[in-house]
């Protein structure tokens, strides 16, 4: 049936020590060489880092440019419609002052709205043209004692000359003395 009891006594463990070993000096020089890769290990590992790095700011300032090349064709566009819209404005507003500018629309106009009508018959005043004395009248001649008389005439006709100017501003105004633009 079953076996007796037994009494287990547990023995104390010894004390757990590291295991030392001995080391050469042949076996520290592929140590060294570990630590060299190692190193030289975080090194690539460090340029990688910065090349991802520049990377990617350079890939975004590409997309940056990219983005506001888009935006400025775009708003170029848009110029482009407001400038056709404009100019088609502009041939319409053309095209209505050249027909509200006519002269049959004006008369017509001026007839119906103001009750004026075409002129019977147009006055003109016609002035005659003052003449120049010739070369013969204009030498002084030795024998001619009448010196004073052709002063005297002078100053009539600049005096003559004053009052037609006169009585022009007093018939048609100072727009007929204005020049023609």
């Amino acid at each position: 049936m079953g076996e007796a009891a037994r009494k287990l006594t547990g023995r104390p463990a010894p004390a757990a020590r590291p295991q030392l070993r001995l080391v050469s000096m042949t076996r520290a020089r592929p140590i060294a060489k570990r630590r060299a890769r190692r190193t030289e290990a975080a090194a690539a590992f460090r340029v990688f880092c910065l090349a991802m790095a520049v990377l990617a700011v350079v890939g975004m300032l590409r997309v940056t440019l990219a983005v506001q090349a888009q935006e400025a064709a775009i708003d170029a566009n848009d110029l482009r419609r407001v400038i056709q819209t404009e100019e088609q404005v502009s041939k319409v507003l053309e095209a209505d002052r050249s027909a509200l500018a006519a002269p049959s629309r004006i008369e017509s106009i001026a007839s119906a709205a103001l009750n004026m009508a075409q002129p019977a018959e147009v006055c003109y005043i016609s002035l005659p043209v003052a003449e120049q004395p010739s070369a013969v009248e204009a030498k002084p001649s030795a024998t001619n004692t009448g010196r004073g008389v052709s002063q005297v005439a002078g100053i009539i006709s600049s005096v003559m000359d004053v009052a037609v100017g006169e009585a022009q501003v007093l018939l048609v105004g100072d727009v007929g003395i204005a020049p023609a633009k």
